[in-house]
């Protein structure tokens, strides 16, 4: 048991962004199985590579999400969802949404994500600012909406993020008293993000691939499955799995690329290198995927920024069956944290954890490939479905606005992190516009 102030215990230090230095340090300080305190609740922590590999051999049998993610899938209208279903349910339906967020999908959408970019990159100017946190969120969630169910949520991106930001906050994070939930606000973005997700679905109805000529995207897979497998999908199931593509990317993959950003202007000595992997991508027109990932350095920049600042730190789970971990004997039932990203922060595996170096990931250091060392997208049966998705998203994004922009970081700013409901930058980052290197337009023609 990890020593805490009475009344409220660890929950303080459970907050999203103080949760990921606290977790370690009790691991170095009490091994990779201690308990904490919250009021009216004990939970147990695996931490470490052992329970990264201990989650990556043995969760799927002996870990659920089902609690974790319950309350979520009840304020959505449905009773289960990919991220809550476990075993043989879980693979069901992750084969079926799986296409969607997957790194070949994320290159045959190439062009509309690239047009996503042109347009947001184009009304800045020198003497511009460009506000981070918030230019990321607008443009990652237009192309998820692009690329995953074949619309925009432009005139929505308010209701959207209001809506799903706050059912995380009440649901998942316990962040905010469910009453927040009746406020009229959340009530009338949540009526309209229903409303523009249930026309999504019947216009997808009405205007099938084969009918309009257009690839099918996450929307068409979960309607074909329905006419096999109706039991699976009632309406409110087919309109959360279509929601799923801004749950699970929305915030993530939009405030991982407000980061690297953020970290590419801090540590401006990289600058040169990256511009010109960025104006090589581009030099003979729109990039392929491909040709995205040979690029080193953003790739090493993208993986070290994801070290740093891992937007989920850790994972919710409940034992299903008494387990041995480290000596100990969990019983069933138990609630566990599973600090996946604890071992990002040790310096026996990554050297001077705390200084930035995309060089660990070199060939020749490679240091996330020590067996349990590098987890910023989950382990096990729930390692995230669209990493793939998100890791070109981010690196797009990052081409994009290094071949457009000339961007500097002010020198007095001193980072601060919020967390609603993922880690993230505050949104008093802006990035200086000193010129355009480039027209945008030229980013998909």
């Amino acid at each position: 048991m990890v020593p805490a102030p009475p009344f409220l215990g660890h929950a303080a230090e459970m907050g999203t962004i103080k949760l990921r230095p606290f977790l370690t340090r009790c691991y170095q300080a009490y091994g990779p199985v201690f308990q904490l305190t919250v009021p009216g609740q004990k939970i147990t922590v695996l931490a470490g590579p052992e329970a990264n590999l201990f989650a990556m051999k043995e969760g799927h049998r002996v870990l659920r999400s089902l609690e974790a993610w319950r309350d979520n899938d009840h304020e959505m209208g449905s009773d289960r969802s990919m991220i809550s279903l476990d075993g043989a349910e879980h693979r069901a339906y992750r084969r079926v949404e799986g296409r969607a967020f997957a790194r070949s999908f994320f290159a045959a959408g190439l062009r509309p994500a690239l047009a996503v970019l042109a347009e947001d990159l184009a009304p800045f100017q020198p003497g511009d600012v460009l506000p981070v946190a918030t230019w990321c969120k607008k443009t990652i969630t237009e192309q998820l909406a692009r690329m995953a169910v074949g619309g925009t949520v432009r005139p929505y991106l308010p209701d959207l993020l209001h809506f799903i930001q706050t059912a995380l906050q009440v649901t998942v994070n316990r962040q905010l008293p469910p009453a927040v939930l009746r406020l009229p606000k959340y009530r009338r973005a949540k009526a309209r993000i229903f409303q523009m997700v249930d026309d999504l679905i019947e216009d997808h109805r009405q205007n099938p691939p084969e009918k309009s000529g257009r690839a099918p995207d996450l929307i068409d897979d979960v309607l074909a499955d329905q006419q096999v497998n109706p039991e699976r999908w009632e309406h409110p199931d087919v309109r959360l799995a279509a929601l799923g593509a801004f749950i699970a990317g929305m915030d993530t993959a939009a405030n991982s690329l407000a980061f690297v950003l953020y970290r590419m202007h801090l540590h401006s000595e990289f600058l040169p290198a990256l511009r010109a992997e960025a104006d090589a991508l581009f030099r003979d027109g729109p990039p392929t995927a491909e040709a995205l990932g040979r690029s080193p350095l953003l790739h090493r920049f993208v993986m070290e920024t994801l070290r740093v600042h891992p937007i989920a730190p850790a994972l919710s789970r409940t034992l299903t069956e008494d387990v041995e971990f480290a000596g100990h004997r969990i019983p069933a039932g138990t609630p566990v944290i599973i600090g996946t990203t604890v071992p990002h922060g040790l310096p026996e595996l990554f050297p001077d954890p705390e200084h930035f170096d995309p060089g660990r990931f070199a060939p020749g250091r490679a240091e996330h490939r020590q067996p349990g060392a590098y987890a910023p997208f989950g382990v096990g049966s729930h390692t995230c479905a669209g990493s793939g998705m998100a890791e070109g998203l981010i690196m797009l994004g990052a081409a994009a606005a290094l071949r457009t922009l000339d961007l500097s970081l002010e020198p007095d700013y001193v980072l601060r992190q919020t967390a609603k409901p993922t880690p993230s930058l505050d949104n008093k980052l802006q990035l200086r516009v000193n010129a355009v290197r480039h027209n945008p337009v030229f980013l998909v023609h």
